[in-house]
């Protein structure tokens, strides 16, 4: 049910999109965590974002989902 109300929300933009396309495209956002020395001490770890193609940026922003998203 929750997916077909995003459907409908991204259709009221101008996304055009069945269920399974839209999922694909949101399982296709995903988080890298990258470790590497620091100068001294632990290793440091950053979590980022991978690269969002288009229509994932805008069903990204759509849905507000960088209150989801790693923060450094």
């Amino acid at each position: 049910m929750v997916a077909r109300l995003m459907v409908r929300e991204a259709d009221r933009v101008g996304i055009h999109m069945s269920v399974r396309e839209l999922l694909d495209t949101l399982a296709g956002i995903e988080e890298t965590l990258l470790l590497y020395q620091g100068e001294r001490g632990r290793p440091r770890a950053r979590r980022m974002l991978t690269e969002i193609d288009p229509i994932g940026q805008h069903l990204y922003d759509l849905f507000s989902l960088d209150a989801y998203a790693p923060k450094r």
